[in-house]
C-alpha cells in the first residue's frame, strides 16, 4: 500500500518589520545650529587669547571640534539604541561615574586648577566626571521612580533609597570641591521626582531642605560668601570678585543693539578671564549685540519647546522623565549661565550647554540630546489638533 501523501502545510506567515523609528528633525537642527553657534564663538572669544598662550590661534577650536566629535559618537549610539534598555545599563553607569570621582584622586591621573580636584586625564585631555555622574544620576533616579511608579509616596522602600543613591557619589562632588554641580544634580533630582508625580508638600519638603543645606554649603566657604557679596553689588568690588561680572556689563553695554561685528569684542583681550568659557555669552553680546543675544536666547526656548514635547508623547513614565529633566538640565543651565552674565544670578561657574569651551560638558549634553531623539523616536503621533515647532518626521523621508 503505497504510504500517504504528507499534509499540506500552511504557508510561512513572514515576520512583521520592525516599526521604522522617526526621529526629531527639529531637535537636531536646533542641536546643529547651537552647535555651530557655539564653534564660531569660541573661535571669535578664544583666538587671541590661544595665539598669546600656545602661539596657535586655533588651540581651543580643534579641542572643541574634538569635543564636539567625541559627543557626537555617544549622541549618536543614544540614538539608535532603544531608550528603554537604559535601565538595564542604569547600575553600570552609576558605579563607573563613582570609580571616575573617585579617580580624581589618584596621583599621575588627577589634575586641578585654582584650588579645586575636578579632572582626571592624561597630557592634555582632562575629563570632569561630575557631568558623568550628574546623568548617571538621573537615568539611575528614572529607572528607579519607574520601577516603584505605583506606590512612589513609600518613604522607607521608595524615597529613603533614592536618596542615598543620590548622596553618595555627591559626596564625592562636593569634596572636589564643585558645588556648581552638586547643588545643579540636586535640583534636577527634585524636578524628576516633581514630574513623577510626587505630592506638593513632599516637594516643598524637598526643596526646602536643599536650599537650606546649599545655602549652609554657601556660606561654610570664605570664597562662597565673597561670590554671593560681590554679586549683590559687583561694581562694588570690579578689583576683586566682582571682576568678571563687571567685565560682562560693560562688554554688552558696548554691544548695544547691533553689536560691534564678529570679533571685534574688546572683553576678550585679556580683560575678560577665559572669555571663551563660562563668560563667552559677554563676548557673544559685545560682537552680535541684543540681537545676537536675543538670537541665542530664541534657540533655547525652541529647544525646551521640543524637549517638553517629547516628554508629554513619550509612551512611559521612563521615557517622559528622562525627556523633561533632561530638557531641564541642559535649557535650565543655559538661563542659569545667562543670568550670571547678566548678573542676576550669583556666579556659579556654569558654562553655557554646547556654546562655552569644554570637553566634558559638551560630550554629556550631546549624549543627553541622543536620548531625547530616541524617546521621540517611539513617541505617540503628534496630534492635529495641537501642532508643535515641527512635526516629528522620519530620517528617511517617509
Amino acid at each position: 500500500m503505497p504510504p500517504a501523501p504528507p499534509a499540506p502545510t500552511a504557508p510561512a506567515v513572514p515576520s512583521a518589520a520592525p516599526a521604522p523609528r522617526h526621529y526629531d528633525v527639529s531637535l537636531m537642527v536646533l542641536t546643529s545650529l547651537l552647535l555651530a553657534f557655539g564653534l564660531t564663538m569660541v573661535w571669535s572669544a578664544s583666538a587671541f587669547v590661544a595665539q598669546e598662550e600656545t602661539r596657535d590661534g586655533f588651540h581651543f577650536v580643534t579641542r572643541q571640534v574634538f569635543a564636539i566629535g567625541m559627543g557626537l559618537a555617544l549622541g549618536i549610539a543614544a540614538a539608535v539604541t532603544p531608550y528603554r534598555r537604559l535601565q538595564k545599563y542604569a547600575p553600570a553607569l552609576y558605579t563607573t561615574s563613582i570609580v571616575m570621582l573617585g579617580a580624581v584622586w589618584i596621583p599621575g591621573l588627577s589634575h586641578s586648577a585654582n584650588g579645586a580636584q575636578r579632572w582626571f586625564g592624561v597630557g592634555g585631555l582632562h575629563f570632569q566626571p561630575a557631568e558623568m555622574a550628574k546623568v548617571a544620576i538621573l537615568i539611575g533616579l528614572a529607572t528607579w521612580l519607574h520601577k516603584h511608579r505605583a506606590n512612589i509616596h513609600d518613604v522607607p522602600n521608595v524615597l529613603f533609597p533614592a536618596a542615598c543613591g543620590i548622596v553618595f557619589p555627591l559626596l564625592l562632588v562636593i569634596i572636589q570641591p564643585d558645588f556648581g554641580s552638586t547643588a545643579i544634580t540636586c535640583l534636577l533630582c527634585a524636578v524628576m521626582l516633581f514630574f513623577a508625580g510626587l505630592r506638593w508638600s513632599w516637594i516643598v519638603a524637598v526643596f526646602t531642605s536643599l536650599t537650606a543645606l546649599l545655602a549652609v554649603v554657601m556660606v561654610a566657604e570664605p570664597y562662597r560668601r565673597a561670590r554671593l557679596l560681590s554679586f549683590l553689588d559687583p561694581f562694588a568690588d570690579c578689583g576683586g570678585d566682582g571682576y568678571q561680572v563687571c567685565q560682562s556689563l560693560l562688554a554688552l553695554h558696548h554691544g548695544g543693539l547691533g553689536g560691534r561685528g564678529l570679533g571685534e569684542s574688546s572683553a576678550k583681550l585679556l580683560y575678560l578671564p577665559e572669555p571663551y568659557n563660562d563668560f563667552i555669552a559677554a563676548v557673544l553680546g559685545e560682537e552680535l549685540g541684543l540681537w545676537g543675544f536675543v538670537a541665542l536666547t530664541g534657540l533655547y526656548i525652541a529647544l525646551a519647546w521640543r524637549g517638553f514635547s517629547i516628554a508629554r508623547r513619550a509612551p512611559d513614565l521612563f521615557g517622559s522623565l528622562l525627556a523633561s529633566t533632561f530638557t531641564v538640565m541642559i535649557v535650565g543651565q543655559a538661563v542659569l549661565n545667562l543670568g550670571v552674565v547678566l548678573s542676576v544670578v550669583p556666579n556659579k561657574g556654569l558654562v553655557l550647554p554646547f556654546v562655552s569651551y569644554g570637553a566634558s560638558a559638551m560630550m554629556m549634553n550631546i549624549a543627553a540630546i541622543g536620548v531625547l531623539l530616541s524617546v521621540s523616536a517611539e513617541c505617540k503621533p503628534v496630534e492635529k489638533k495641537a501642532p508643535m515647532f515641527a512635526p516629528v518626521l522620519n530620517p528617511t523621508g517617509a
